[in-house]
């Protein structure tokens, strides 16, 4: 899909200047897209330079964060949005297709893994990976194989759980070159539980192939990343020891030296729209210890979640962010203890308080009418989440001191904060906090959910429950902006509502709510899909 592009730039104190036509080149190599060459797949190099185009080119991270809590509805005249938007917030079929919809998730990720197959296939062509460089291809492949698939299966699947994940519709794990929009092979959809193993089968296989060679490791899985991907992925997968045990891997002796530095990006000047940019280019920068994956797409999500009047009809409130996120008085203390503020405007059609994370740029494709397609890039894994993963994986091994360690580490990088966590007083603070929703109306605003997964957790109240809604809180403010805090409410089925904002800025009723087990949790197949055969999700009439 083509744009014409207009950004509007904002002055730090929240004044909406003109607009101005922008046209922003990519800032790194990764955004050149290799031919499909696989007819000549004779060589090594070719093979590897294949799998740049296995990794993918768009993106869940828009549509994961207008499906969650972290975005409320200013309403349906405010102009700032549109019916694909409205469509992916309340939870309902997209039927636009745009370049953040279902239909090219799911299209765009299954030519990535087709992609993966086919170095796989040009691998053994060749007599098999005896080479480190083909060992490292192969375990980029495996890995490339596993990842797009487990984004696939969270996208439109219920959750993973031991208890119903053996009944649960998955999607088709794909393990030969076929190109899968020419065959029906997608309609065996098979189970979750059946994909999750075909995932920890191809991660087992590739990680120990990992041998970073790339020119820029940080666009590639290398291992680091690898180790990240596993720790989440055991994560959901409730293999709390295999998290811990890749985490371990990861996180080595001192995590604390490897976070982000907060300091730095507030330094930053903010007053235009440049400005946004680079912020946001400065924390996704390769160069840093803390980014160990970095992905770009074609996608509205850096724009849309950026400091520009665009999509701000969902919006990351500063009710909600002074509620239940980053700006809350929390376990680290109040709003004064945060080290990286986050932007804030409320004027006009527009009110948010966001992160800049997201560097939204444009990929000029005609010079002469400055149209293009515009793109985003993200960290797709930090060793900040991974810290947080260990954490969450440590309290339900039973770790509690572990875990407030690691807890601790994290909220004093993000917070100017001296407290200390200790499962005490993490109890003691929860249980000080009501619970989000309890009213009638199911309007008060709370960081504490009620909390209902499907894997057994002790009861509310208990020192467990304490801890994990203090590591979900802090992953929130981890996670802000990049689609991770939906698959949070998938697995712990958090029951949300979609709340319209009032002129006074604070919610006013509410539109919808997703109840826990909701089969909407699960997004709908694309139409494309099932008119091809792919059976669709469950609905409640």
């Amino acid at each position: 899909m083509i744009f014409n592009m207009k950004i509007y730039n904002i002055i730090y104190k929240g004044t909406l200047l003109a607009a101005s036509v922008a046209m922003l080149v990519s800032c790194s190599d990764f955004l050149d897209t290799m031919p499909d060459n696989r007819t000549t797949m004779d060589e090594p190099s070719k093979i590897a330079g294949l799998l740049v185009t296995a990794y993918p080119q768009t993106s869940n991270v828009l549509i994961n964060e207008l499906m969650s809590d972290n975005m409320d509805y200013m309403g349906p005249r405010n102009s700032l949005g549109d019916r694909e938007g409205d469509q992916m917030f309340f939870w309902q079929e997209d039927k636009i297709n745009g370049n953040d919809s279902p239909d090219h998730i799911w299209s765009r990720h299954y030519n990535c893994i087709e992609q993966a197959n086919q170095a796989l296939a040009s691998i053994e062509e060749l007599g098999g990976a005896k080479t480190e460089e083909l060992q490292n291809t192969k375990g980029e492949a495996l890995l490339l194989r596993a990842y797009n698939s487990f984004l696939l299966v969270n996208e439109f699947s219920m959750a993973y759980n031991s208890k119903t994940s053996d009944k649960d519709m998955g999607v088709y794990y794909s393990t030969s070159p076929e190109s899968l929009t020419e065959i029906q092979t997608q309609t065996n959809r098979g189970t979750v539980a059946s994909v999750y193993e075909m995932i920890a089968k191809d991660i087992e296989a590739g990680i120990p192939l990992i041998n970073d060679n790339y020119k820029v490791p940080k666009y590639h899985f290398n291992k680091k990343a690898a180790y990240a991907f596993a720790t989440r992925f055991y994560l959901y997968y409730e293999k709390w020891d295999k998290a811990k045990e890749y985490a371990d891997k990861l996180l080595g002796s001192n995590p604390g030296a490897y976070l982000r530095d907060y300091r730095a990006l507030q330094a930053i000047p903010l007053s235009t729209s440049d400005q946004a940019v680079k912020i946001a280019e400065a924390y996704c920068n390769a160069s840093l210890d803390c980014n160990l994956l970095i992905q770009t797409s074609v996608s509205n999500a850096g724009f849309a979640l950026g400091p520009w009047v665009y999509y701000k009809r969902y919006s990351h409130t500063n009710y909600l962010s002074e509620t239940e996120c980053i700006k809350s008085d929390n376990i680290w203390g109040g709003t004064n203890t945060i080290i990286w503020r986050p932007f804030t405007v409320n004027q006009g059609e527009a009110n948010f308080a966001l992160k800049m994370c997201l560097p939204f740029e444009f990929e000029v494709t005609n010079q002469a009418t400055g149209t293009g397609y515009r793109r985003a890039l993200n960290v797709s894994f930090s060793m900040g989440e991974a810290l947080l993963n260990r954490a969450e994986a440590e309290i339900m091994l039973g770790q509690n001191d572990a875990a407030c360690a690691d807890m601790t580490i994290w909220m004093k990088n993000y917070f100017n904060t001296t407290k200390t966590l200790t499962p005490t007083s993490v109890k003691t603070f929860f249980e000080g906090v009501r619970y989000a929703y309890d009213d009638t109306d199911k309007l008060v605003p709370s960081m504490k959910k009620h909390l209902h997964p499907r894997f057994t957790i002790d009861k509310e109240g208990s020192v467990q429950e304490a801890l994990l809604q203090c590591v979900l809180n802090l992953r929130r403010v981890e996670t802000l902006h990049q689609g991770l805090r939906w698959f949070d409410i998938k697995r712990y089925n958090i029951e949300i509502p979609r709340r319209l904002i009032g002129s006074d800025g604070k919610p006013s009723k509410n539109l919808d709510w997703l109840k826990k087990d909701d089969p909407r949790q699960a997004v709908q197949i694309p139409q494309s899909a099932h008119e091809a055969g792919v059976a669709l999700n469950p609905r409640n009439n």
